[in-house]
């Protein structure tokens, strides 16, 4: 029994075996050695290729799922996330609804996968009338105007490009809608102020 602080060394020398006599032919062996060194190489080959082939298949499924639900194009087609690009009648006036409640009248003349853009534009303002005290028994009324963008104090041109994350929904407005005939008066100079 070994004492604590005494080591016991053991040996790890290769065992050597008596020739048995069983040696095979020098033609033999080296014929064996070339062809397992060729089934290695193929080996090394093979499993290089699948090797590359699982990492292009890995990452043209990472591309796919980028393109697909990202706003990030990686193949080449313009859409926008999650959604197909509308085309619109560049004749027709639309009514352009907002996330912030806004509302914009306006001809669509062109629209990608991040913006659209308007032009002859309008907007409603909301106005009360003069008369401060309501008439007895009824409410006081607020008026709506029609206003055309650009005669504001800043003087913005008749051109909007809007962030479509920003657009909720579009509606394309029939001819003789109210807000189109209201528009078409004010262009032929019948009013001043497109409509009240």
């Amino acid at each position: 029994m070994p004492i604590k602080g005494d080591f016991m060394a053991m040996d790890f020398a290769p065992e050597i075996k008596p020739d048995m006599g069983l040696d095979m032919p020098e033609s033999y062996k080296s014929g064996r050695d070339d062809k397992n060194s060729c089934v290695c190489k193929n080996n090394k080959a093979v499993k290089t290729f699948i090797v590359a082939l699982v990492v292009i298949v890995v990452l043209l499924a990472v591309g796919y799922y980028v393109d697909r639900y990202t706003s990030v194009s990686l193949f080449g087609n313009q859409k926008s996330a999650g959604s197909a690009l509308m085309s619109y009648n560049k004749d027709s006036y639309y009514a352009v609804f907002f996330s912030n409640g806004q509302v914009y009248f306006g001809k669509i003349t062109s629209t990608d996968s991040n913006y659209t853009t308007l032009e002859d534009i309008y907007y409603l303002q909301v106005s009360n009338p003069l008369q401060q005290v309501p008439p007895p028994g009824g409410t006081q009324q607020q008026q709506l105007s029609l206003v055309k963008l650009g005669n504001e104090l800043h003087g913005p041109k008749d051109f909007m490009q809007v962030n479509n994350a920003h657009v909720i929904f579009v509606e394309e407005l029939k001819s003789d809608s109210k807000v189109v005939e209201a528009i078409t008066a004010y262009k032929s100079g019948a009013t001043n102020q497109p409509a009240q």
